[in-house]
C-alpha cells in the first residue's frame, strides 16, 4: 500500500490515516488558508490551485470547489497524474462532465464524484433488504425533499444561477437519482413536470419545484419530487418535520413495501397481507421499525476516506467515473424535460 499525500481545495480536511497524509491546502481566501496552516504547519498553504497540479509531490486532490470550476480543475489535476475526488456535480452542463470522462479515462487515475450516498449506511441497509427478495418484485421507488431555499447572498448567488451551479437536478436531485440506480438499475426515459416558480430569486431555468417520472429496464418505475417553496429557512434539524423539511425514500413491490427517513434514520417495513384470509385483496401490516446511526443518509467523510483508501491500495473506488457520468447523464434528461415541453424523453448515454 502506498501512502497517499492529499492536498484540499475549498473545504479543507485532515485525513492522516495508514493510507493518507494531509500534504496541502488551498482556496482563494488567504486568511482561511493562514489559520489553517498555523494549525498544522507540517501542511504547505496555496492560494493557487495551478501550483498543486504543478507539484509531484501531490498524490491525490479532494476538490470543493463551486461547481463552475470543478471540471477545469479536474482536467487540470488529472492532465498532471493525479487522483481526483470532486464534489458533485460532475461540472454544469453535458461538454463538462463529457470532458471530466475523457480526462479520467486519458489520465488512467481515479475519478471520484462525491455521491456519498453509495457508502452511506440507509441505502446500503435498504440494498441489502431488495437484494434479499423481502419485498419480492420491486415496482417502484419515490423521493419526496421538501428543503430550504438558497437565498441570492453569498454562495446562494452562483446556486440560483444554473450557468454557474448546474441546475436544480446538478444541485441537489443528482443524490436520488444515483441511488435509485444504485438500487434499481439502469434508467432509460425521464418525464418531468414544473409548477411556476414562488421564489421570485430563481429565474425560470431555475425551477424551484419539479415532479420526475423515471423508467427503468426493469420495468419499475420512479418519482422525485423535490421542492424549495415549503421549508422555513431557520429550522434547525430537530424542527425540520413541523417547519416543512421532509426527506423520504419509499420503495414498494409485491410483498411490501419501506420507507427511510434520511432526516430521523428511521426504516419502516410493512408487509401486504392476504384480506380477508382466502381472497384476493390485500391490506398493509407493520413488520418492524429499523433506527440506523446519525450517519445513515450524507457520509461525506466515509465517501472520501473509502477513495483514498481505494487509491492507496491500487483498486477501484466502489462507485467509477463512468457510472458517475451516467447519473448525470439521467439528470440532464430530467432538467431538459421540465423546461421544455414535459416530454419523455430517452436518457442520452452517448459520449
Amino acid at each position: 500500500m502506498h501512502k497517499l499525500n492529499v492536498a484540499y481545495i475549498g473545504w479543507f480536511s485532515y485525513d492522516k490515516t495508514d493510507f493518507s497524509t494531509p500534504y496541502a491546502v488551498c482556496d482563494i481566501n488567504e486568511e482561511k488558508v493562514k489559520s489553517f496552516v498555523a494549525a498544522h504547519p507540517e501542511v504547505k498553504g496555496v492560494t493557487d490551485y495551478r501550483q498543486l497540479a504543478a507539484d509531484p509531490a501531490v498524490d491525490v486532490v479532494i476538490i470543493s470547489s463551486p461547481n463552475w470550476l470543478h471540471c477545469e480543475m479536474v482536467e487540470a489535476f488529472m492532465g498532471a497524474g493525479k487522483h481526483v475526488f470532486c464534489e458533485k456535480p460532475m461540472g454544469i452542463n453535458r461538454d463538462e462532465m463529457n470532458r471530466m470522462l475523457l480526462a479520467q479515462r486519458a489520465s488512467g487515475k481515479q475519478l471520484a464524484i462525491d455521491f456519498e450516498m453509495r457508502v452511506s449506511l440507509g441505502p446500503i441497509r435498504l440494498k441489502e433488504i431488495l437484494d434479499g427478495g423481502e419485498l419480492g418484485t420491486i415496482r417502484g421507488i419515490e423521493f419526496i425533499h421538501h428543503r430550504g431555499g438558497w437565498l441570492a447572498q453569498g454562495n446562494g448567488i452562483w446556486r440560483t444561477d444554473p450557468a454557474r451551479s448546474g441546475g436544480l437536478y446538478f444541485m441537489e436531485p443528482c443524490h436520488e437519482v444515483d441511488i435509485f440506480r444504485f438500487l434499481l438499475g439502469e434508467i432509460t426515459h425521464v418525464q418531468s413536470f414544473r409548477m411556476q416558480n414562488t421564489m421570485s430569486q430563481y429565474p425560470e431555468t431555475m425551477p424551484d419545484n419539479m415532479y420526475s417520472f423515471f423508467f427503468f429496464e426493469s420495468g419499475a418505475i420512479g418519482t422525485i419530487a423535490t421542492s424549495h417553496k415549503l421549508s422555513v429557512h431557520t429550522a434547525a434539524m430537530d424542527q425540520y418535520d413541523e417547519l416543512g423539511h421532509d426527506m423520504n425514500f419509499v420503495i414498494y413491490g409485491d410483498k411490501g413495501a419501506l420507507r427511510f427517513n434520511c432526516i430521523t434514520n428511521r426504516l419502516l417495513i410493512v408487509k401486504n397481507i392476504q384480506f380477508p384470509p382466502g381472497s384476493n385483496g390485500v391490506r398493509i401490516e407493520l413488520d418492524r421499525i429499523e433506527q440506523l446511526d446519525s450517519k445513515s443518509h450524507h457520509n461525506i467523510e466515509a465517501n472520501r476516506l473509502a477513495f483514498l483508501q481505494a487509491c492507496a491500495e491500487g483498486r477501484p473506488h466502489v462507485q467509477d467515473a463512468e457510472d458517475a457520468w451516467r447519473t448525470h447523464c439521467v439528470c440532464l434528461a430530467a432538467e431538459e424535460s421540465a423546461l421544455s415541453h414535459f416530454e419523455k424523453l430517452n436518457v442520452d448515454y452517448s459520449l
